[in-house]
């Protein structure tokens, strides 16, 4: 029969090997000590006056050994407990937190439902991170959104496309099964949760820039009129009348510089007409011609093709050109006594006030 004095031995002996095993987590300790006090009674009772407790150190040291566990440390338990096992205990507290509250729990399951789109942006950002250190954009494109246009050209397509796989695999939980892989995962996912609002706004930026230039560029295109215009319309033709108020039927006509003044536009090129004019239903003008020189787009009026004659045959239309009727016969002469400005240029030599002949050009 054990005394009660032994009693408190083994008692006291547990209490002492629970103590060297404190570094332990209490779910291993408890499992090394099951049933301990209530062995070391039994030997008690077989052994008689000549049992004796162990050294607790010792006993301790052996439970580890026996069950595979390192030797004692002083640092508490708790500290020694992996940070990602933490991290994810913490998540597992927060997590059971919000779903107490019904509304924060379908908040929560909203935003886990919109996971994929977390997937394509990281990719996204890490494209536009990485794809300026290897190229400069897309054609005379600049800024981020020369980047993503790029990524629809080769090898910007390929790089996406490795980045998206990639991104959508780790959100999926693959392709990272060693603690450095994951941990390359990590680094990955909060880069790019830094950068991502500065992606954003670039992105952003870029349209806008993209958008204001197509509108200035358009409003530019639309307020220049090819040719010679008036008032935003194209003149077609023009017709020359003397001081003495007649016709002149053939006049050559430059401008400030000594240029030809044209009415066709630029878009011209070698064609024998102007294709604003050629493709608009009514007459269309031609150059004069003469045999090894240029097309003269400034001798006036220029000959016409007829409005309703056109058989869209360069040759056969240009042979049907005729000059055209003055829209007067005659215009109001030029007063007796009208005189030019008698300002000089500054290069210019004084010289007597000629007799003014002065011709009128009506469009």
């Amino acid at each position: 029969m054990i005394t009660t004095p032994v009693h408190d031995d083994i008692r006291a002996f547990a209490a002492a090997v629970r103590r060297h095993l404190d570094d332990l987590p209490v779910d291993d300790v408890d499992d090394l000590l099951d049933g301990l006090e209530a062995d070391l009674s039994d030997q008690a009772a077989e052994a008689g006056d000549t049992f004796t407790l162990p050294d607790a150190a010792t006993y301790a040291a052996e439970l580890r050994a026996a069950a595979g566990l390192p030797e004692r440390s002083d640092m508490p338990a708790a500290a020694r407990v992996p940070i990602r096992r933490r991290i994810a205990d913490l998540r597992k507290s927060i997590d059971t937190q919000i779903r107490r509250n019904p509304a924060a729990e379908w908040l929560l399951e909203f935003a886990a439902s919109l996971r994929p789109i977390w997937w394509v942006l990281r990719a996204v950002v890490l494209y536009l991170f990485i794809a300026p250190l290897f190229w400069s954009g897309y054609g005379s494109m600049s800024g981020t959104v020369a980047y993503l246009v790029g990524a629809t050209q080769f090898p910007g397509m390929v790089l996406m496309a490795a980045l998206l796989l990639l991104s959508v695999q780790w959100g999926r939980g693959r392709w990272a099964p060693t603690s450095i892989t994951r941990g390359i995962r990590t680094a990955v996912t909060v880069v790019t949760l830094v950068l991502t609002p500065f992606t954003l706004v670039s992105i952003a930026g870029s349209v806008q820039s993209l958008v204001w230039d197509s509108s200035y560029n358009d409003h530019a295109a639309a307020s220049i009129t090819p040719g010679l215009s008036l008032d935003g319309q194209r003149i077609r033709n023009i017709y020359a009348f003397g001081s003495d108020g007649n016709a002149i039927p053939m006049v050559q006509l430059f401008d400030q510089d000594g240029r030809p003044l044209t009415t066709i536009g630029s878009d011209n090129g070698s064609a024998p007409f102007d294709n604003y004019f050629y493709g608009g239903g009514g007459p269309v003008p031609v150059p004069y011609t003469a045999p090894g020189a240029a097309d003269a787009w400034n001798i006036y009026p220029l000959r016409e093709i007829p409005a309703g004659v056109m058989s869209w045959d360069e040759v056969e239309d240009v042979a049907k050109a005729k000059t055209p009727t003055f829209p007067f016969l005659r215009v109001q002469p030029v007063p007796t006594g009208a005189v030019p400005s008698t300002e000089a240029s500054p290069n210019a030599t004084p010289q007597p006030t000629p007799t003014p002949v002065q011709e009128t050009v009506a469009p």
